[in-house]
């Protein structure tokens, strides 16, 4: 072999023995936590966090849990992180990464989100079985940052102890167009609007929006003084005005008109007038009766059944028949 052709041979095995050792040390080095923050200034914060500190994933360290548990990378991976530190295309902080509940149950003792509402079950509130259903563990729980508890801005805070942001953080600005569910419980307001044994449902097939019967001036006033924590919505009552404001296409415009149109009721078997019962009765001195008394809008109308608070239910009979 001519001593040239020998020459370039040995360079060639020498740079492919050098570049083979060089990966198995890359490969072997980046399976460490600290191989990151050796080189890289900006994953210095993660790695401290991760070493000494008062967040998850010092606890995690704690567990002996390295960082590439959760940060996987492959050979393709490292190289291409180098090339990006390299040419500077990233960002400081780097961006957040998000981890499903299935990733966490993998590693954690309690393997679905059942048992982790079974392990919080002893708590006055528990956190884990809220109003808002299954709710991802990211959403409280930070790694390299304190972790956040979601229900404070309404709520006294649940979480306590180092780690976590406590502070309570009152919501003080309140937007037209905000979605009520942010702050408050409306599931059975929202289903009432598909339940067709409902006001609600009613008024939802006219084209009726909320906001018609919930105006924004009212709610601006009730946000000026409402207070975060509340333990559910107030019951809101219309004057019967406001009611015949909107009921003109059925005709009765004030509370005369309503009883005329149920003059000739029959209930339980007798004439009665729903709208006027205590006609003719000694002593009786109420002349009209608020909508709301009977006809609710979000859950079932008492209707007639409002009459059997004071009457024997089916019939209605004063009190002297049998006293």
């Amino acid at each position: 072999m001519p001593r040239g052709l020998k020459i370039i041979t040995a360079v060639v095995l020498i740079v492919v023995g050098l570049a083979s050792m060089g990966m198995a040390w890359l490969r072997d080095s980046s399976r460490r936590p600290e191989y990151c923050a050796q080189c890289h200034a900006v994953m210095e914060p993660y790695h401290s966090s991760w070493e000494s500190s008062d967040y998850l994933a010092n606890e995690h360290a704690g567990a002996a849990i390295p960082c590439q548990s959760c940060h996987a990378r492959t050979m393709s991976d490292t190289l291409g992180e180098i090339v990006a530190y390299a040419r500077g295309e990233y960002e400081a902080p780097l961006e957040e990464q998000e981890y499903s509940q299935e990733w966490c149950f993998e590693c954690h003792e309690h393997g679905s989100y059942e048992e982790v509402i079974q392990r919080t079950g002893d708590r006055e509130y528990n956190p884990h079985d809220s109003h808002y259903g299954e709710m991802e563990c990211s959403i409280c729980h930070k790694m390299h940052r304190a972790s956040e508890d979601y229900c404070v801005p309404c709520h006294d805070p649940m979480a306590t102890g180092t780690g976590w942001i406590t502070a309570t953080q009152v919501l003080e600005w309140w937007e037209p167009d905000m979605d009520c569910a942010v702050c408050h419980v409306m599931e059975s307001y929202t289903e009432s609007l598909e339940d067709a044994t409902l006001s609600a449902y009613t008024h939802a097939q006219e084209g009726l929006v909320c906001q018609d019967c919930h105006e924004l001036a009212v709610l601006e006033q009730v946000h000026e003084v409402a207070k975060a924590g509340a333990p559910r919505l107030k019951q809101r009552k219309f004057s019967n005005e406001f009611c015949f404001d909107c009921h003109v296409p059925n005709e009765h415009t004030s509370y005369e008109e309503v009883m005329e149109r149920t003059k000739d009721y029959t209930v339980d078997g007798e004439k009665i007038n729903p709208h006027d019962p205590h006609a003719g009765v000694e002593g009786n001195d109420q002349e009209q009766f608020e909508c709301y008394l009977c006809h609710k809008m979000h859950k079932e109308s008492r209707l007639i059944n409002g009459c059997y608070g004071c009457h024997h239910e089916g019939t209605f009979d004063n009190c002297s028949v049998c006293h």
